[in-house]
């Protein structure tokens, strides 16, 4: 084989082609790939990656001396690592924002001048925005393109039509909203609780009369709430409409909804409108809604009415679940890393058992039978204990998400990557044919995990008014009111925005649409995101943000976790590695105290991984200090935990117990 021959041949005669450009941001040194020789590609590896003169890879050949590598464009290289980039266009403008009688600034023989908008819409795609220039008459009226335009309602469209768009945060929010706490986490100096944003907003509004109202509506209930605005025109109006997102989105992932209803001023409500629309600020929560509520074909819907006496009133369905676990009982809890399982007898746990699984995976029968080998491991297991574990009479189960009351699985993120079509045809019954793969025809009852955390937390303590949280791949969020009974909400946490610092992480569910979601903060990811930080030894694609740690794969964060929970153990390193856990402490400390809002917290039951050892004592700690110093009217509020086991496994657990025998 020749090296570096047989380079930059023509193809043949015609127009000039255009040389593509290549990215070269995932090489890295040592890295496998093939190159090109004389027409043939050979194996080789990456020794140098350079970004002179567009980009070029210096590779050396496997089984050649270091005088042979050479220097060569994407061209000449095969790798599943690199990538053409695209060219860009003319600019795309997003005009949506701009309506008639706001003002701007128009371009005019090279200056800019007042003006203001007198429609939206015109024929012409290039200019379809009439204005008028201040003092001028309507004869000098033009219809402009996005090109002559200055206004901040003026914003660039995605290069990527698929991309979820992130709107920057205005000024005014960024004034009021960002708040500095009174506990700075160590390892997070600049997280601005969204509890205490809100709290800054509805000091600065007490004297404001305008309101801006909403309602919910779900299949079994309607959530209302109302936020005081600033008046239409008020320097810090924005501030309104920001917030309002903001609270709006956590109202959708805590309890669902199809549609949303807004009355209120005019102005606002368009505003609020526009960002709960496809190609607006949440239109994440927009694609999701109908998903979560069972009805994908069904668009989420958003109307706006004359005043508040036409929104629906509040309703709430709390659901009573089965709290006893007598009979031979079977359970899985199916998490984002793993799947726990156990097996029952009249309430005692005869075994139990966690088996890792790839989420990510895109085939749904991997699933199931990842799901059915587990539950049949444990089957046999609890059978070889010889207590009389024979014929299973019911199956319980809990998984991360919406399922309905018939047990399908409306929408669970432990399948994230299965399409659509397959999703509706392969997944949604998967627990019914778990169930009867295993046990046959016999009673069955799935919830959302977080529930069964709440669940397991009434079973333990004998008491009601009681908030669940499972801090382990992610955050599982659940409650049970007085009674003891679910409220009918979806619960889903881990979706709610906790820090409304502009530069917070994003996480990889949202896609980049938002930040500062509970994702990144009360689960796994809230600690292994300050591994580094926190002085622990770890690999390279373990250190945030690395590439490896902003997908929704859990493995690389389990692996991750285990370093710091081993760091906590080591004398020399446990100083640092704990204010990894002081930190998450104070993102616990003011979740609970957002939390509060809307839910009656007399006790929190914390379960998960990381809960476990020394690190999940001092990060409860944490969270205690937190409400008695910030919030005071919540201090009473009770801790409860358990031993690392029942940590593990306790919501698999209390869901043995879901189901009736009858």
């Amino acid at each position: 084989m020749a090296k570096g021959q047989g380079k930059g041949k023509g193809k043949g005669k015609g127009a000039p082609v255009k040389a593509k450009v290549y990215d070269y941001s995932e090489l890295e040194k040592g890295m496998k790939l093939q190159a090109e020789s004389d027409g043939k590609f050979y194996p080789a590896e990456v020794v140098a990656v350079s970004k002179k003169d567009g980009g070029t890879v210096k590779i050396g050949w496997i089984g050649y001396t270091a005088a042979s590598n050479e220097w060569m464009g994407g061209d000449r290289l095969r790798s599943k690592h690199i990538h053409t980039k695209k060219e860009k266009g003319p600019p795309q403008y997003d005009y949506s924002e701009l309506e008639k009688g706001m003002k701007l600034q128009v371009e005019s023989d090279g200056k800019y001048y007042s003006a203001l908008v007198v429609a939206v819409g015109g024929k012409k795609a290039k200019t379809p925005i009439k204005i008028n220039f201040a003092g001028y008459t309507s004869a000098s009226d033009e219809w402009v393109g996005g090109e002559r335009i200055r206004s901040k309602h003026l914003t660039m469209k995605d290069e990527d039509e698929k991309a979820p768009r992130r709107r920057p945060m205005p000024a005014a929010a960024k004034r009021i909203l960002l708040v500095t706490p009174k506990i700075v986490p160590p390892l997070d100096p600049d997280f601005n609780p969204v509890v205490l944003g809100k709290r800054a907003y509805l000091e600065a509004t007490k004297d404001c009369t305008d309101k801006l109202e909403w309602a919910l509506l779900r299949s079994d209930g309607c959530g209302r709430y109302t936020l005081p605005v600033f008046e239409d025109g008020h320097k810090d109006i924005a501030a309104s409409v920001y917030l309002a997102g903001v609270l709006i989105q956590e109202m959708l992932w805590m309890r669902s909804g199809y549609e949303l209803q807004l009355s209120g001023p005019v102005k606002v409500c368009k505003a609020v409108k526009r960002a709960f629309s496809k190609g607006g600020a949440y239109e994440y929560e927009v694609k999701s809604m109908p998903n979560v509520c069972g009805t994908p074909t069904v668009p989420f819907k958003v109307t706006i009415v004359e005043s508040s006496e036409a929104l629906p009133a509040n309703k709430d369905s709390p659901q009573v679940c089965g709290k006893d676990a007598s009979g031979c009982r079977l359970a899985f809890d199916l998490g984002k890393s793993d799947i726990k399982t156990v097996a029952v007898k009249d309430g005692e746990v005869l075994d139990s058992a966690e088996t890792e699984w790839d989420v990510t995976n895109k085939d749904p029968q991997y699933h199931f039978d990842a799901i059915v080998a587990a539950m049949r491991k444990t089957i046999e297991n609890a059978k070889a204990k010889g207590k009389g574990y024979d014929k299973i009479e019911a199956v319980g189960g809990s998984a991360t998400g919406t399922v309905s009351a018939d047990n399908d699985a409306t929408w669970c993120d432990i399948f994230p990557n299965v399409p659509p079509d397959v999703y509706k045809a392969k997944v949604v019954d998967i627990f019914k044919r778990i169930a009867k793969e295993v046990a046959g025809d016999v009673p069955l009852k799935v919830i959302n995990d977080g529930e069964v955390t709440a669940l397991a937390a009434v079973q333990k303590i004998k008491k009601g008014n009681v908030m669940g949280i499972s801090m382990g791949s992610s955050e599982g969020g659940g409650y049970a009111n007085a009674d003891g009974n679910l409220l009918g909400w979806i619960n889903e946490l881990c979706y709610i925005r906790l820090d409304l610092n502009p530069k917070a992480p994003t996480d990889p569910w949202t896609k980049g649409a938002h930040t500062g979601i509970s994702h990144l903060y009360l689960g796994q990811r809230g600690a292994t995101k300050l591994a580094v930080q926190g002085g622990v030894e770890v690999p390279d694609n373990y250190k945030f943000p690395h590439k490896d740690m902003c997908t929704n794969k859990h493995e690389t964060h389990a692996q991750c976790l285990k370093l710091i929970q081993a760091a906590m153990k080591d004398p020399e390193k446990k100083e640092n590695a704990s204010k990894i856990y002081e930190t998450v402490g104070v993102y616990l400390g003011y979740g609970l105290g957002q939390y509060c809002e809307f839910y009656k917290i007399d006790h929190v039951m914390i379960l998960g991984r990381v809960s476990k050892g020394d690190g999940g004592d001092l990060m409860l700690e944490t969270a205690k200090k937190v409400l008695k110093e910030e919030f005071p009217e919540h201090a009473n509020i009770e801790f409860h935990t358990a031993d690392d086991h029942f940590k593990a496994v306790g919501q698999c657990i209390a869901a043995a117990a879901l189901p009736s025998i009858k």
